[in-house]
């Protein structure tokens, strides 16, 4: 069945207008006919079920059904510090990483970040980010929007933030010694996991991340790319703490 998000509050026998972009690719992408159920989703937790009542040119109204809720949230609360990458890298990482259940993702210009957003673009990225978001959630089922942050500088990230104490900290460095294996056993109440752009981190970054408590790990003796860290990562975490076991 179809899945579509709407920004606003949703209620059973409520009819609502798709927006602009989901209205657009119910019509002209996926071909959707007047009485076709479908569901929506607002980012509260749960999925209403609808049925087209009504299609114009340009716009689709839909009747709300039923509302259900929908655990498909990982156990595991899991921050996602990425540094910023190119355009295609950047969506593939925030697509799949919604896909793998983050709770959260943290943009970072570090040292050796090939990219760099004028203040004035970072509004557009953000919205543009979170659609990408939004049609990865519609995709998996996700019933909840993982909060996507404005873009930081590391130093100023790591030095402004109050991080869980409890929390597992992580950051990827080939060269590290450590490896999966120093997981704790008992399950922690939050992950931060911090990846570097395509040249990685470099020493005094890796340092101040030490130096709060985040432990080098590498992934293997193979360099993996920075969008294929966060997927790698990710998945060992919810293998191990989440919701793949």
């Amino acid at each position: 069945m179809n899945r579509f998000y709407h920004s606003k509050p949703l209620s059973i026998n409520q009819a609502v207008i798709l927006d602009d972009f989901s209205g657009h690719h119910a019509l002209k992408v996926l071909r959707v006919r007047l009485n076709d159920a479908l569901i929506l989703f607002n980012g509260d937790g749960y999925d209403y079920k609808g049925r087209v009542t009504e299609i114009n040119k340009k716009e689709i109204e839909i009747t709300i059904l039923t509302s259900t809720k929908k655990n498909r949230e990982s156990p595991l609360k899991i921050c996602l510090i990425q540094s910023l990458s190119s355009n295609e890298k950047m969506d593939w990482i925030i697509q799949k990483a919604t896909e793998l259940g983050a709770y959260e993702i943290q943009p970072i210009f570090s040292e050796r970040s090939i990219i760099k957003i004028s203040q004035d673009r970072i509004i557009k990225k953000l919205a543009h980010w979170k659609q990408v978001s939004i049609s990865a959630c519609e995709q998996c089922y996700r019933t909840e929007i993982p909060q996507i942050h404005q873009p930081q500088k590391f130093m100023d990230y790591l030095k402004n933030t109050s991080f869980e104490d409890k929390a597992l900290r992580l950051i990827l460095a080939p060269s590290a010694r450590s490896n999966a294996n120093i997981f704790p056993t008992k399950e922690p109440n939050k992950v931060y996991v911090l990846i570097g752009p395509e040249g990685g981190f470099d020493k005094k970054e890796i340092q101040l991340a030490n130096s709060l408590n985040f432990e080098a790990i590498n992934l293997g003796p193979r360099i993996l790319r920075t969008e294929t860290a966060p997927l790698s990562i990710l998945s060992i975490l919810q293998y191990k703490y989440g919701d793949f076991a």
